[in-house]
């Protein structure tokens, strides 16, 4: 048995080999270089018996007539970072043989006659494979795999185009060293999915859901202790990250950005609560890298919120059409702020890459505990605490807050909600969501009276007459979502928090 040590990269670009051998060339990095072809054909059961274990089987043909059959067992995947158990054999033919693999590589009660008498052919992955075998600094090898080709099923086809890098053997860390030489020269982005859950995506459809940042929740728990639960949220952050990036890819919107820009807000806030804890050196440049990728999202929120007016399911549209003009000037404005080119670009430039390159170090890594007797669940509730605390003396109990007000104490409520994203999943569920439900009502309260003052300040500054009844609309919609605020303040300032006991 091998135990794969890979990260993978989807690539764009042409040229790729010659950039790769020239970066090399440059490093002064000793390498050899070989060029296959490799057709790859993925078995499973009717019922998906391999699947719902976490196996992977595939039969494996080179252009030198070699066979190999492989599995693949349940490994982890953290962004783009992949380790999974691999078991290889060679055959004389491409017929599949379970009983060849060891019996202690499968899940107890596992049937294996019965998956062999029911495998059938699901998917092929065929590709041209050029590869570097390179020797680093540290005598460390790396095989820097390049695949070109595609995946294919039955219904369709989808295009390989990565790079993968393995550990041969040595360090580890290596492969971090050779991933930060390739990113100043390509242009890329993590992969986070195998060709092999390529191939079931395409035959079964893509099961990949979409993910909501501000509903999100991290699975850390009790027992962890400090670094741990800062390294299981953060790795969370990281796989959310990369999962709306691929999302946005795919089919390009504001509510996706808005999303992957949350992600990020979420993982630099991780970084604020466990700062005591954190070595300074590695953390403080991973928030400076979020800090400056979030400055490049800054417009989505007013785009999305200039979408929400003139979209024509929208609540606000026919009440804009009153003013012949104004429509037209927010779709203008709507058009000039959105550029998704430019994301693309984005997602997959340098800076992208080395910040989650940066995380993702930060995650395998291990971490120093610091000498210190606080423990997660004298950490969580110090923290959730004093956010509520803030939060009680900025809103006011006795008089309702204006317009204004609730626009300049949001991000206060922001920071309160993520810190309960961080720490929420150590307590009662129930309790959590009927604390949280109020607050969020209200985040989703100012965010619309923040759409609604864009508006307001769109019509004072607009060239024509407006119309008497677009006014008093535009008054009584803010009245009355003041009044829906203030119900949800008093509500939220009313409850127990759930993590007092």
């Amino acid at each position: 048995m091998d135990t794969e040590i890979e990260l993978k990269y989807l690539v764009l670009g042409d040229d790729i080999p010659a950039v790769i051998t020239n970066l090399l060339n440059q490093l002064k990095l000793p390498f050899s270089c070989e060029t296959k072809t490799l057709a790859n054909c993925y078995f499973d059961t009717p019922n998906l018996a391999l699947r719902k274990a976490d196996i992977g089987l595939r039969i494996r043909q080179n252009n030198k007539g070699e066979i190999e059959q492989t599995i693949k067992t349940a490994g982890v995947t953290v962004g783009g970072l992949h380790q999974r158990p691999e078991y290889n054999i060679a055959l004389d033919s491409a017929d599949v043989n379970l009983a060849l693999f060891s019996h202690e590589i499968w899940p107890t009660d596992f049937d294996v006659t019965s998956v062999q008498e029911q495998l059938t052919p699901l998917f092929d992955t065929n590709f041209t494979r050029m590869t570097w075998l390179i020797t680093m600094p540290d005598k460390s090898q790396i095989e820097l795999a390049f695949d070109q080709g595609e995946v294919r099923s039955s219904q369709s086809s989808e295009l390989i185009n990565e790079i993968e890098l393995e550990l041969v053997s040595g360090n580890a860390n290596s492969i971090f060293t050779l991933a930060h030489s390739l990113i100043s020269v390509l242009e890329m982005r993590p992969g986070t999915l195998s060709k092999a859950a390529r191939g079931y995506g395409l035959v079964f459809g893509q099961t990949e859901s979409h993910i909501s940042s501000g509903s999100t929740v991290l699975a850390i728990d009790n027992d962890m202790t400090i670094a741990e639960s800062f390294k299981a949220g953060f790795s969370e952050c990281l796989t959310q990250l990369q999962q709306l990036v691929s999302q946005f890819v795919a089919k390009p919107n504001l509510q996706v950005l808005k999303d992957i820009s949350d992600s990020l807000a979420l993982a630099r806030h991780g970084l604020w609560l466990y700062q005591d804890y954190l070595p300074c050196d590695k953390a403080d440049p991973i928030r400076s890298q979020i800090k400056t990728i979030l400055a490049e999202l800054v417009w989505v929120e007013p785009a999305r919120q200039i979408r929400e007016l003139t979209t024509k399911k929208g609540n606000y549209r026919k009440k804009i059409e009153y003013s012949k003009n104004l429509l037209a000037e927010l779709k203008n404005e709507k058009h000039q702020l959105i550029d998704f080119e430019q994301m693309g670009i984005l997602l997959h430039s340098e800076a992208f890459n080395l910040l989650q390159l940066s995380m993702l170090e930060f995650i395998v890594n291990d971490l120093e505990e610091k000498q210190h007797e606080t423990e997660l669940l004298d950490l969580a509730p110090s923290w959730l605490s004093l956010n509520l605390g803030t939060l009680d003396k900025a809103i006011h109990h006795d008089k309702p807050l204006t317009v204004d007000e609730y626009i300049e104490k949001h991000h206060l409520i922001i920071r309160s909600l993520l810190t309960g994203s961080w720490f929420g999943g150590l307590y009662n569920v129930d309790k959590r969501m009927d604390f949280r439900g109020p607050w969020l009502d209200i985040h989703l309260g100012i965010d619309e009276l923040e759409t609604l003052t864009l508006l307001k300040d769109h019509l004072q500054q607009s060239s024509e007459e407006v119309p008497q009844k677009l006014i008093c609309w535009l008054d009584d919609k803010v009245e009355n979502l003041l009044c829906a605020l203030e119900h949800c303040k008093a509500a939220a300032l009313n409850l127990q928090p759930y993590w007092l006991k």
